[in-house]
């Protein structure tokens, strides 16, 4: 006696909903069937989403399926028609769709399926099927439920609906917006704007037996809802004109690579042929980087915020294969390439995610990249690898010429203050000699050395202080960079617990669990205190105008807050009432709070200073035209410093101490415009920094 295997209905969801869990890239996988059908356009509609028992259908005007092709392809998951099927008949794409996971994930999101389908090679007959889970649920195994394919006579065109009932997941707001974000990028619409002049890398020569392919109308996929237009008008007002500039390389057929360097206009400024050899696939990448502040747009007819906009919706890096999107890359959060890390590591002549938009579109007729299983991006093989390193060695490549024009630029304006310096001494001494008695001259050009003498020395301590601040500068670069690094084993922790989860017997899950939510807690400290240097070097927080102090304050508490448990301090908010509101950055009251703040969890934990309850008060209030921040804390005080002298730099209480972050605090009050001051509380006989802003 004979047997095989047999699959219970439960393996439909281990193959769907769990290895593509998100219900907007299974929809998306079905709109990658209608272009793998030679459709032009695929639309998508939502009916009562929002409810838990709505419908999703989904058409296209494709060359459709015979019922042999449903049989024997649609209905079949993990084995792919695309590998023995290289190009599509009529436009000869290259297929997006894969496997039939993505596919099956989509189907079951409702507990009813219906398909009809109507083959380009069978005018007036349309394919049924129906699809019903619930039979699935009720039976032992999958083969025990039957699906009948029903033909029957149409005189609709060809083209194939697929229509989802009784959708038990809710659509809400974002869920939709990224679907119609999804849906939008799918079939890159950035090659549609006439601001973008670039050619698609070639797909290599056909086959001579071969027919020739129609002219490709292209691909558009749209989702019915008033999101998707609203979306739809942001990709459209395309604003590559006002970028800065562009960095372009392109890998052809012969696997040289192309550098370019160019501007607004398309003009370039500077080439490179790289003679290195980079085992990638043809493609071609184009980044346009936006300098976001007044002056660069004072001449331009889009706005700072149009463009930013602009950027939030579509920025990032986006990766076309054949014309067909691939995410995740240049989704939300996405920065595959680490821009945002090497910026951080250094900061000149380098863009982040938030400041630019790149497109890289390859072909991959050969087959060297191959998408993961879940069709979340690329399985990061060698191919893969060599074609991140042609757009990372781009990018440095562009770095490193702004960075010399600027040290070029540096020079030049060096030598000009030294032409100018020359140039004004000759005129003094012209002066002196025409205005001047001979009996004076000396007495002036004496008062003139005075004045010198003291411009240098002023100048010599803005340069240590330039020193000072440089140095605490790359200190805290590198600290962020750390804390970059550190994150990336943190966020496989979870994995590796929900792993040695598994591995622990039923009866012991109890008893684990009080050890894994300890370790949970210890890793979720860990990921605050990884957060904190991130969020203080954010470019928003250093932007200059109007800024709420009560705002910034309170923010900071919430920030710190993993900080003040772990010392077991608490700080507390007496804010006042109304206007709180300087001229400034929020980065320089972040500075001064934030050194406040640590020096007095520093003195909490001096010997013989314990406290059973650890306070940190930060407090506003008005006086006058003046608004005042005060710090105080219950620690015991300042001992061994006098207290004139605790503002000046390298004095210190704590062995391990710089010294500079009470010097930091006082220079930060200076540029606010304030005065800073120590005094002891009388009620508390706590320490208090008073800052008065005027």
């Amino acid at each position: 006696m004979s047997d095989g295997f047999r699959f219970s209905p439960d393996i439909l969801a281990r193959l769907g909903e769990e290895l593509v869990p998100d219900a907007d890239q299974g929809i998306v996988e079905l709109a990658k069937n209608a272009y793998d059908a030679d459709a032009t356009n695929c639309t998508v509609r939502l009916e009562a989403v929002h409810s838990g028992h709505g419908s999703i259908s989904i058409s296209d005007n494709g060359s459709g399926m015979s019922a042999d092709a449903i049989r024997g392809g649609w209905l079949v998951i993990g084995r792919s028609s695309k590998q023995q099927k290289p190009a599509t008949e009529i436009y000869k794409r290259v297929p997006a769709g894969d496997k039939g996971l993505g596919r099956l994930a989509a189907l079951r999101l409702g507990d009813r399926v219906e398909l009809r389908t109507r083959p380009l090679a069978e005018p007036g007959v349309e394919h049924r099927l129906v699809i019903d889970w619930t039979a699935f649920a009720a039976a032992e195994h999958v083969e025990d439920v039957s699906i009948d394919v029903e033909t029957v006579d149409t005189d609709l065109s060809h083209g194939t609906d697929i229509l989802i009932q009784r959708v038990s997941d809710k659509f809400g707001r974002s869920a939709v917006n990224k679907l119609a974000r999804s849906l939008l990028l799918l079939s890159d619409p950035f090659g549609n704007s006439a601001e973008f002049s670039q050619d698609r890398p070639a797909r290599g020569p056909a086959e001579e037996d071969e027919p020739p392919a129609r002219s490709d109308p292209g691909f558009s996929a749209r989702l019915e809802t008033p999101e998707f237009s609203d979306l739809e008008a942001k990709v459209n007002n395309a604003y590559f004109s006002d970028a800065q500039y562009r960095i372009h390389a392109e890998v052809d057929a012969q696997a040289k690579v192309t550098f370019q360097l160019l501007d607004w206009k398309g003009g370039t400024l500077h080439e490179m042929i790289d003679s290195a050899a980079y085992d990638a696939p043809l493609m071609t990448f184009d980044l346009w980087v936006f300098i976001l502040d007044a002056q660069s747009f004072s001449t331009r007819s889009s706005t700072v915020g149009e463009v930013r906009e602009w950027l939030t919706e579509v920025g990032g890096v986006h990766i076309y294969e054949d014309g067909i999107r691939v995410p995740p890359y240049g989704g939300a959060g996405d920065d595959w390439l680490e821009m945002n890390l090497r910026r951080v590591r250094s900061p000149e002549g380098r863009p982040s995610t938030n400041t630019s938009i790149g497109v890289l579109r390859l072909s991959n007729v050969a087959g060297i990249l191959s998408q993961k299983t879940d069709r979340n991006g690329y399985i990061e093989n060698e191919a893969f690898q060599e074609l991140r390193r042609v757009c990372t060695d781009a990018l440095e490549w562009s770095a490193k010429i702004q960075i010399r024009e600027r040290d070029e630029r540096r020079q030049a304006e060096k030598e000009a203050i030294a032409r100018s310096t020359s140039t004004a001494k000759t005129k003094l001494n012209t002066v002196l000699d025409r205005s001047v008695k001979s009996t004076e001259r000396r007495k002036v050009e004496k008062a003139i050395d005075q004045l010198v003498k003291d411009s240098g020395v002023e100048n010599r301590s803005l340069r240590e202080e330039l020193q000072l601040y440089r140095s605490l500068a790359t200190a805290g670069m590198t600290s962020a960079v750390l804390m970059h690094e550190i994150g990336r084993p943190l966020s496989m922790i979870d994995k590796a617990i929900d792993s040695l989860r598994r591995l622990i017997p039923t009866e012991k899950h109890a008893e684990a669990d009080q050890r894994i939510a300890r370790l949970g807690r210890v890793k979720q400290r860990l990921s605050s205190f990884i957060s904190i240097p991130l969020t203080l070097l954010a470019k928003r927080k250093r932007r200059s105008g109007r800024v709420d102090v009560n705002e910034c304050l309170t923010e900071l508490k919430s920030l710190l807050e993993p900080v003040t448990e772990f010392f077991r301090a608490e700080v507390e908010l007496d804010l006042a009432a109304g206007y709180a509101v300087i001229n400034g950055s929020a980065a320089l009251i972040d500075g001064i709070c934030l050194n406040l703040v640590m020096n007095a969890l520093n003195a909490f934990q001096r010997v013989g200073y314990s406290q059973p309850q650890r306070i940190i008060r930060l407090q506003t209030r008005q006086e006058g035209a003046h608004l005042i921040l005060a710090v105080e804390d219950n620690a015991g005080g300042i001992d061994g410093v006098e207290i004139s002298e605790i503002w000046l730099p390298g004095v210190t209480t704590s062995q391990d101490g710089t010294g500079f972050g009470l010097t930091i605090v006082r220079d930060s009050v200076t540029d606010l415009g304030g005065v800073s001051m120590s005094s002891v509380n009388p009620n508390s006989g706590a320490p208090a920094s008073p800052l008065v802003f005027r």
